[in-house]
């Protein structure tokens, strides 16, 4: 794979969590309370929580990391390498 059909791909795939994650949140807001809604919107969640903290008294530094994958997200994941398997 060259290092542009890489990239290509990896933003690819970036786009593809928060377009995901964009129709996980519209669906958490037109479903009605339910099984499906709880299973679409199920998320799962990792990270640095709390962040990490530095205080310099002058300057107060956080540094923190948190990702939040939905099961809509992973399908999207999902259906981006499906058609990047036969676009590359």
């Amino acid at each position: 794979m060259t290092s542009k059909k890489f990239w290509t791909f990896v933003i690819a795939i970036i786009s593809g969590i928060i377009s995901g994650s964009l129709v996980s949140e519209l669906l958490k807001m037109i479903l009605p309370t339910g099984v499906v809604k709880n299973f679409l919107t199920y998320s799962i969640n990792f990270g640095i929580e709390p962040p990490f903290t530095i205080n310099l008294a002058v300057v107060k530094l956080s540094f923190g990391f948190a990702v939040s994958f939905t099961v809509i997200s992973l399908l999207f994941l999902i259906l981006i390498i499906y058609y990047f398997k036969w676009w590359l």
